[in-house]
């Protein structure tokens, strides 16, 4: 058994903790990740949940409805067509009051639309799109869409869309620009590694 750091229950060789860029959000996050992507070595949602002040990251499929949803808002694209899905209003900066609770789906496109599905409530929140989102700097996974962010990504850009202050959330920048670095260094040694290993073995 490798030795793993016990707070981002890494290996030594793949921990992000030196990535971590504290942040004080005052609109908090609530992210809803997939089982799927708790052991994905590449998955931002972690790293976002330890930056934030304000968050709270829970697993699973299926989640009890909170108490109220009042200021609840869910970040997630427009799903025009799907006849499983009702029409969820669009949240409106401004007319619909300040958002108390942003809601992220930490999934694969076709595991998010399931837990929307398995979720009514979270189907029936009003819901935000990014506006005008730079391009992707999720250089270590593949996207299905080129308008797909990283969770980290599309949380950066939709609470900075919200604060209307796009220097608070800087520092999550940085520490995806580090956390990318970090799985780019862990390739490449697991690539060398592999080379050494065929050469030693020729």
């Amino acid at each position: 058994m490798r030795a793993r750091c016990p707070h981002c229950t890494r290996p030594l060789e793949g921990c992000w903790c030196s990535c971590v860029q504290p942040i004080s959000n005052p609109v908090p996050l609530l992210i809803l990740q997939h089982p799927d992507e708790v052991h994905q070595a590449k998955n931002t949602a972690a790293l976002l949940h330890r930056c934030l002040d304000h968050s709270t990251l829970q697993v699973g499929e299926q989640f009890a409805a909170p108490a109220t949803m009042a200021g609840m808002v869910l970040l997630y694209p427009d799903t025009p067509g799907d006849v499983r899905l009702p029409a969820p209003p669009t949240w409106r900066q401004g007319p619909d009051g300040p958002v108390q609770t942003l809601v992220v789906l930490d999934a694969t496109w076709r595991k998010s639309r399931r837990m929307l599905y398995l979720n009514p409530w979270l189907a029936a929140l009003p819901r935000l799109s990014l506006q005008a989102a730079p391009p992707s700097r999720y250089a270590i996974r593949r996207a299905q869409g080129e308008d797909q962010r990283s969770t980290l990504e599309a949380s950066a850009w939709a609470l900075a869309q919200l604060d209307g202050n796009t220097g608070r959330y800087a520092p999550l920048w940085r520490a995806m620009e580090g956390f990318v670095a970090l799985q780019q260094r862990l390739l490449r040694d697991g690539r060398a590694r592999r080379t050494q290993a065929a050469d030693h073995s020729s």
